[in-house]
């Protein structure tokens, strides 16, 4: 099979693992890490400053078969992410929802003494990360734990951030937890075109920040909010507001369609509110709501 420059390097390492060492040749010492193996040929060359079309001739000129001992060892541990230092690495047990009790906080806390971690950091995604773990010890540390991985990194659904709401919190209106902690059992880890962040918050408060999510949700007094196509970062978007007043099992559908809807039509590394910005609010509300949806004279953003 030819490879080309839109196939992603994760693939192009799974057709022929020998492909490593062309890519360990040509400076690219990243070969575990999620994010890189994500990136296309194309990009892989770009952000390394190589010329695309050597690497392709390269890549298709090498024999297939097994990559070298040295290639080998570039390999993330799985689970891992590779620390600023480049030699130690930090692993992030998944705690759907943030939600936890005293024996996981005691194993989680003895597995890094054990090991000699650096530090236990509370993520902003709501989950505790080891963090400095050597190469030799990240296997035997996901051992000991007993936890899935959650999903840090890489082209896929992220954790879903809840608040408290009418589970323990006096201010919630709706359930975030019951809801949340269900949309995670059903999507966390599911291989998208880009990444994914989804949060329910129970009121309008927002604690878990729903409005830059790609899907945010937001309880209030008669009903659920769902906002689409927020995100932080270096281009921050508010969530577009596309249904109120929903039940949880029409918050679900909805999801549902949402994400099928994405999994069909977003380019690769596309973000859903780029995708939205794209093809236009109308578009994408015709076909997540169905034909009748009203038509958008400008985007109803955030709460």
């Amino acid at each position: 099979m030819q490879i080309t420059r839109n196939m992603t390097v994760g693939e192009v390492l799974k057709l022929n693992p020998k492909t490593a060492d062309v890519f360990r040749a040509m400076g690219m010492h990243c070969l575990g890490c999620p994010s890189a193996t994500a990136e296309t040929v194309a990009g892989a060359a770009r952000t390394h400053g190589i010329d695309e079309t050597e690497l392709l001739t390269r890549l298709n000129s090498a024999g297939f078969g097994e990559a070298s001992d040295e290639a080998k060892a570039l390999a993330q541990p799985k689970g891992a992410v590779l620390q600023r230092d480049k030699k130690t690495y930090a692993i992030v047990p998944h705690i759907p929802g943030g939600i936890t009790n005293p024996a996981t906080l005691r194993k989680i806390a003895d597995v890094a003494e054990k090991y000699g971690a650096e530090v236990i950091k509370v993520t902003s995604a709501q989950r505790l990360a080891i963090v400095g773990l050597k190469h030799e010890d990240v296997e035997k540390a996901w051992h000991d734990l007993g936890m899935d991985p959650g999903h840090a990194v890489g082209l896929c659904v992220r954790s879903v951030k809840i608040c408290p709401a009418t589970t323990f919190c006096k201010r919630g209106q709706q359930d975030a937890v019951g809801l949340g902690l269900e949309l995670d059992k059903k999507y966390h880890g599911m291989e998208l075109p880009g990444k994914f962040k989804m949060a329910v918050s129970g009121c309008q408060n927002s604690c878990s920040e729903p409005a830059v999510r790609d899907i945010g949700i937001m309880g209030t007094s008669k009903g659920y909010v769902v906002m689409v196509g927020g995100n932080a970062g270096i281009k921050p978007r508010l969530g577009d507001r596309i249904a109120d007043q929903l039940e949880p099992d029409q918050v679900l559908e909805l999801v549902d369609k949402i994400i099928n809807w994405y999994k069909g039509n977003a380019r690769h590394n596309e973000r859903l509110g780029e995708l939205i910005d794209r093809v236009g609010l109308d578009t994408f509300k015709q076909a997540v709501l169905g034909p009748e949806a009203a038509t958008t004279v400008a985007p109803n953003r955030g709460i």
